[in-house]
């Protein structure tokens, strides 16, 4: 048994949305519980195109994913739109003479709450799958926990580039965002991969022809987390947030297609 590689574009969708969104739901709560200079705003109103980009590329990697017309995906393509929709909203504005503090944390605000809604419909309709794979608590709550793991890790490299992560609140936030994505994430994907895997039938032998994907996801979820953690509680500016960055893209895509892969149990 091989991989389901026919999913690469549900697993590209769900990986550049959910750190995309995972990312500004994270900026939103920063951006009001931390007191930064305006400079630093500046700097993370210009950063913002990265977030934003994440989030444009899983729209285009969704018209490729979605080709059926269910109510499930009908909402999804608009509550997804909706988000897509005041991302785009802030970092036009932001690219294009700066906010004003009302309209950055209204924007941000409504963002960050359509992107948390965004993610939880995510989770919701992959769980109303009625398969055994998929129907569990453990698929919105790794759904949730990489949004979480994936957008601090984001949020954390936009705030060392922009110089904005001296502060106390925005440690103990991005620390607070990273622990409860790595707990939901990882153990919400363990659990579904040992679901599967005492499964009578071919459930085991799906997650032998998975273990290299499944193994490199795990790695790079942790790694993610000890560099997001390095990141945030080192002094000195480097490389951590970066690779933090990276390891998130490649373990919650590995471990994004290894869900759809299990599907077929």
């Amino acid at each position: 048994m091989e991989l389901v590689y026919s999913e690469v574009p549900l697993a590209l969708f769900t990986t550049f949305s959910l750190i995309g969104t995972g990312a500004f739901m994270a900026l939103a709560l920063l951006v009001n519980v931390s007191r930064l200079e305006r400079k630093h705003l500046k700097n993370i109103d210009a950063l913002s195109v990265m977030p934003g980009f994440a989030v444009v590329l899983g729209l285009v990697a969704a018209y490729f994913g979605f080709q059926d017309c269910t109510n499930a995906v009908v909402s999804l393509r608009d509550l997804g739109g909706a988000a897509r929709f005041a991302v785009v909203a802030y970092c036009l504005r932001a690219g294009f003479g700066g906010l004003a503090e009302g309209w950055r944390k209204f924007l941000l605000g409504s963002a960050g709450a359509l992107g948390l809604l965004f993610v939880c419909v995510i989770g919701v309709v992959h769980a109303m799958v009625p398969d055994p794979a998929w129907n569990t608590l453990a698929t919105p709550a790794q759904i949730l926990g990489f949004a979480l793991l994936g957008g601090s890790a984001l949020a954390t490299m936009m705030f060392e580039k922009a110089g904005a992560l001296g502060g106390c609140p925005q440690k103990r936030t991005l620390t607070v965002f990273a622990i409860l994505g790595t707990m939901l994430g990882v153990g919400g994907f363990v659990a579904q991969v040992a679901t599967v895997s005492s499964m009578v039938g071919a459930g085991a032998d799906l997650v032998r022809a998975a273990s290299l994907h499944i193994t490199v996801a795990l790695f790079c979820l942790v790694a993610t987390f000890v560099f997001e953690m390095m990141a945030i509680r080192m002094k000195e500016t480097g490389f951590h947030s970066v690779v933090a960055v990276a390891c998130s893209f490649v373990g919650v895509f590995c471990a994004r297609l290894v869900f759809y892969t299990l599907q077929a149990a």
